[in-house]
């Protein structure tokens, strides 16, 4: 054998030593994966979606602020006093309040009164002087802390008087000539009277005059008298007398009263009656 055969079949072998050992590495690496590279490991994000939704802050601080101003705020009101020109209203709160009267006809609404305050207690006077219809009432009130609360609702009006005015006796002194006379009370006339009547006297039958409203502090009033009186063929004369009536606070008074006018002489006997409600 030469020496360059024998030189070739040397590198030859050492090739094929070098070919083995790669092949043996390749098969102890694990198939399909990359060798594992040390260095920082990712985590991704994951969101998760809940069953139920719990209650926002806003919500649960509008329910609580409900409860409290419900239960925690409590005011009662009354009617303190009815008097010929109003009513007086009182109220009571768990703490001292800005209070305000709501007030309407039909239902507490419309018009409003400021209370003095804030107090945990107090009263205004309502003034209802031109109407007897009865009013709805209620008290609303705020707590320093903005809290709110109201009282139930109230009814009432101003004290009613009524007077009724009876004439129990006339009589009409004509000593000459004819007569008569007419009666006026409150918006209402009668003439139980002539004229035309001859003397010397003329007697009526008792009569009353309806039922009315006394104003707020009224405390009398006129009756007017109206006489005729005619002599021979002169023509008629007449004249109107008022006669003040004083009206009691309440109950009966009688009045007697001789009211001469014309040449007549009237002869009165009379009741007042005077009712509250």
């Amino acid at each position: 054998m030469s020496r360059r055969l024998l030189v070739v079949l040397i590198v030859l072998g050492v090739l094929a030593m070098g070919v083995g050992v790669a092949g043996g590495l390749l098969l102890a690496r694990e198939p399909g994966g990359e060798p594992a590279v040390a260095g920082p490991t990712t985590i991704p994000e994951t969101t998760v979606t809940p069953t139920s939704e719990p209650a926002s802050s806003t919500s649960s601080t509008s329910s609580s602020s409900t409860t409290s101003t419900t239960s925690g705020l409590r005011v009662q009101a009354r009617v303190a006093e009815r008097l010929e020109d109003g009513v007086v209203v009182r109220y009571e709160a768990s703490e001292p309040i800005s209070a305000v009267l709501q007030w309407g006809f039909g239902g507490p609404g419309g018009h409003q009164l400021q209370f003095p305050g804030p107090a945990a207690q107090g009263s205004i006077k309502l003034a209802l002087a031109r109407t007897t219809r009865p009013v709805s009432m209620r008290v609303t009130g705020q707590s320093a802390d903005g809290r709110t609360g109201s009282s139930d609702t109230l009814s009432a009006r101003r004290l009613l008087r009524r007077v009724v005015l009876e004439v129990q006796q006339l009589t009409l002194d004509i000593p000459n000539g004819t007569g008569g006379i007419a009666t006026a009370f409150r918006g209402t006339t009668f003439t139980p009277l002539g004229p035309g009547l001859a003397g010397p006297r003329a007697v009526s039958e008792p009569y009353a005059f309806p039922s009315t409203v006394l104003g707020a502090g009224e405390r009398s009033g006129p009756l007017a008298l109206r006489f005729f009186h005619q002599v021979r063929q002169d023509p008629t004369r007449t004249r109107v007398v008022n006669l003040t009536v004083p009206f009691p606070r309440s109950g009966q008074s009688t009045l007697n009263r001789n009211v001469s006018a014309i040449g007549l002489t009237a002869h009165l006997g009379l009741r007042v009656t005077v009712t509250v409600s």
